[in-house]
């Protein structure tokens, strides 16, 4: 049989271009391929300000790298996000500044990294164009280097988005202004540390983190330096840079040569480290004095002042996720003390894969779990399964919380299910909508964080076990409880 091909003319060729362009805008508008980040959850506004500053020098491990002799566990600044509920007589609308994009800059730095990471460093330009194209047009909804939320507008809107009477509000800026007592409570902010996944960022959780701060929190996402993250860029002081870039063991050179779990060990101290900076940071920035040098350029600094004698030192809890929320069962090995004066912490699907968890925890705890991180078990370092080990350590805590969100997969508590909504469901194969999701995500860690503050077990914390063995038990057995946005959760352990 003999086929005869048609002879495509230019006119013929631009009718196909024409219609294949009127096909991909016909379903681009039907279904975008990216989305604007939502609204926060919480009554207040929300400021936001990137910060670096430099720290004792330290070497954490001596390992250099192969290519140029550095020394890629040495901490030299700090790097953070800041997220703060903002005071209510900011500028309005028109003058206030946005937050810088969604994606740090320079965006080539990003898609070099990632390419690296996934060891094509060849299709870095592929990459950067990727990241371009899915996250140009995001930003982090807030208001850049707003001013901090005060004492007396601090009871001026309740949890449920109302005002409270004038005379409450004149009596709180009373007593502000007539408080003696600088180390006081009254109108203080509680704090959070968060320390972000594996391959991660600290903004790829700006959602759940400018949530958190819309409830009336000061949080600071670290941007991790120990060569988790795919690229990030430390400024000097004295103006020069640096880039780093992820680790891999093959990059490294050491006496005797680092395994796997060396590398993790090594990367978990140095996010220990970081971890412990920024409650220095925060002591700093509470007490006013002295004034720090914020390295991150082009990043203003009109509002540090404000956050002086506004922080609640007391109530620091550590938060993190995967690869970080094994740092967090790290760092709370050290809570208590001086150096860490941590009250708690939340863990979003503690690491299968970055070393042993830390069983040694005297502080409150939450663990919640994504369902596909529940159901889908390994073997954790021989001590059993992965469900299992979690458990056992969490019923170990006088204080502790097991629980699994159900319909949900590890980045479910990342901005990029909101982003990229229809991309990451077809990907992820999660069944629980992805703005549920981080809504279910942000009330049961407000929950746990205002236990820390009254003792009260409000939403899923007050529930008792309802499914003690989850994937390891008999089906039957796996009852729910709805949460506050109708998702369900299973409860594996409570505090006894």
């Amino acid at each position: 049989m003999v086929f005869h091909l048609r002879r495509f003319t230019s006119r013929r060729v631009l009718l196909f271009i024409s219609a294949g362009f009127l096909f991909f805008v016909f379903i681009f508008s039907l279904t975008p391929i990216t989305a604007p980040l939502p609204p926060y959850t919480g009554p207040h506004e929300v400021g936001i300000l990137d910060v670096e500053t430099e720290v004792q020098n330290q070497v954490i491990h001596d390992a250099i790298l192969k290519d140029t002799g550095g020394k890629p566990f040495e901490l030299s600044t700090l790097a953070i996000t800041l997220y703060y509920p903002s005071s209510l007589s900011a500028a309005p609308p028109s003058s206030r500044p946005w937050a810088r994009p969604w994606l740090p800059q320079p965006v080539s730095l990003i898609g070099e990294g990632y390419a690296r990471l996934a060891g094509v460093s060849y299709l870095s330009s592929v990459f950067t164009f990727a990241l371009w194209l899915l996250g140009s047009s995001t930003v982090i909804p807030g208001v850049v280097d707003a001013p901090i939320l005060s004492g007396a507008e601090k009871v001026l809107v309740d949890e449920s988005g109302g005002a409270a009477g004038f005379n409450k509000i004149l009596s709180a800026a009373e007593q502000e202004h007539q408080e003696l007592k600088r180390d006081a409570d009254f109108g203080t902010l509680p704090c959070v540390v968060f320390t972000h996944g594996m391959a991660g960022m600290s903004q790829s959780y700006s959602h759940y983190l400018g949530s958190i701060a819309s409830h009336g929190y000061v949080v600071a996402a670290v941007e991790h330096r120990d060569g988790s993250g795919p690229g990030t860029i430390i400024h000097h002081p004295n103006g020069t840079e640096k880039e780093v870039w992820h680790l891999k063991l093959k990059d490294l050179e050491s006496n005797p040569p680092m395994t796997d779990l060396d590398l993790k060990a090594a990367q978990l101290a140095f996010r220990q480290i970081e971890i412990q900076e920024t409650i220095k940071l925060f002591a700093q920035l509470n007490a006013g004095d002295p004034p720090f040098v914020n390295l991150k350029p082009d990043s203003p600094r009109e509002s540090l002042p404000g956050f002086n004698h506004r922080l609640n030192l007391s109530s620091v809890t550590v938060a993190g996720h995967s690869y970080g929320a094994t740092g967090v069962l790290q760092a709370l090995k050290a809570a208590g003390t001086k150096e860490m004066p941590i009250n708690g912490g939340i863990a979003l699907d503690p690491g299968k894969g970055s070393g042993p968890l830390n069983k040694d925890i005297d502080v409150p705890i939450m663990v919640m779990q994504s369902g596909e991180w529940t159901e889908q078990q390994t073997e954790f370092y021989g001590q059993g399964w992965h469900f299992d080990v979690v458990r056992k350590i969490v019923e170990s805590v006088k204080e502790g919380w097991f629980t699994t969100l159900t319909g949900t997969a590890h980045p479910s508590c990342t901005d990029a299910p909101l982003i990229v909504p229809w991309i990451m469901k077809l990907v992820t194969g999660t069944t629980l909508d992805s703005r549920v999701a981080l809504r279910e995500y942000i009330d049961t860690s407000v929950r746990f964080l205002e236990y820390l503050q009254t003792g009260e077990k409000k939403g899923v914390l007050g529930s008792d076990v309802t499914s003690a063995s989850g994937p390891l038990g008999d089906e039957e057995k796996r009852t729910k409880v709805k949460g506050f946005y109708g998702a369900d959760w299973e409860v594996h352990a409570v505090p006894q």
